[in-house]
């Protein structure tokens, strides 16, 4: 592994002077991702969270906190009951869609009622059936205690979140590492035998690790980077269209987007249209070639025919995959 110098900060300061920094700082804990709902006369409300944390075994307590803010402060702040869904890794689409401001954010989210008829995520990988012991001040937010009646587990790895990023469970490089040389061929094999996509998540999260050198060197974070390339490809994009092509939370994009207008790379119209400014296609395209340069070291040694059949591969199953989605979105 790579050892990291931390005796240089990237961020420092008192968190009133600037509250951004320090949700960033707050951020390099990583959580999982967790919708918490309850019902509302008759109609499901909920936010995604990742506030929630297990609080006592005996009685069984969990916790979580709502921003006095929120569109949905005052429904929580009442609510006799709620379930706490803790999402799985296939879910991120059910993350954003909860955290979006739209009215009606269940419409196409599948949900089953629980205890007090408080939803519950189908899919989710856990859920929690509360009722709500006590409320607390929490500063700009509240504290909700919540006493689980009923909790139920299922199969599956959880969604993270860390870093203004999603992530996934996977094993510890250091004890990849341990592996003996013995069973170094069994690796490789068994590398080869893995489902096409989980490759493609794995070529994509390690690539993306290796690169962050290139990405700090040009002052400019992973969403950021994601927001050039996206509006490289489509401009002008509005920011729900810009939150689904980057797939980060929308906060998270929120802060990318203020960070970029700030330092020019992005132009923005009165109807909320992003496009990129003439500082802006200059960053994008110094990252590009970085990112040409990264690739060709990378490949090198490959021939170009197998090479040109992976680019046809990766094409055509990117094709395919559009198309899937624009027939289900019409249905």
């Amino acid at each position: 592994m790579q050892d990291i110098d931390n005796s240089i900060s990237i961020e420092a300061g008192e968190p009133s002077e600037d509250p951004k920094a320090f949700r960033r700082t707050l951020g390099q804990f990583a959580t999982g991702v967790t919708v918490i709902a309850t019902e509302q006369d008759g109609r499901p409300v909920g936010v995604t969270a990742n506030s929630f944390s297990s609080l006592s075994l005996d009685p069984p307590l969990i916790l979580w906190s709502i921003a006095r803010t929120s569109r949905s402060f005052a429904t929580f702040s009442t609510a006799s009951h709620f379930c706490v869904s803790i999402l799985g890794e296939h879910q991120i689409d059910v993350s954003q869609k909860l955290s979006s401001s739209k009215e009606d954010k269940f419409s196409d989210v599948s949900w089953q009622p629980g205890i007090g008829g408080s939803p519950m995520i189908t899919g989710a990988i856990a859920t929690l059936e509360c009722s709500t012991f006590a409320v607390q001040d929490g500063g700009d937010h509240i504290i909700l205690i919540g006493r689980v009646l009923r909790h139920k587990r299922h199969v599956g790895k959880a969604l993270l979140y860390a870093q203004g990023q999603y992530g996934v469970v996977d094993e510890h490089p250091a004890f990849k590492a341990q592996a003996s040389d013995a069973t170094a061929p069994q690796t490789v094999r068994s590398l080869r035998e893995l489902p096409l996509t989980t490759l493609l998540y794995l070529a994509h999260h390690n690539s993306s690790a290796a690169f962050e050198r290139h990405r700090r060197e040009e002052n400019i974070s992973l969403v950021q980077s994601r927001i050039l390339s996206a509006l490289t490809r489509q401009s002008p994009m509005s920011r729900q269209a810009i939150i689904r092509q980057v797939y980060m939370t929308p906060q998270t994009v929120e802060d990318a987007l203020g960070e970029l207008l700030q330092r020019g790379g992005l132009t923005q119209t009165e109807g909320g249209q992003f496009s990129l400014s003439e500082a802006g296609h200059k960053l994008a395209r110094s990252i590009r070639m970085r990112l040409q340069e990264y690739e060709r070291e990378q490949l090198a040694g490959i021939p170009p025919e197998r090479l040109e059949v992976t680019r046809d591969v990766l094409a055509r199953f990117i094709d395919g995959l559009a198309e899937k989605t624009v027939v289900d979105g019409a249905a």
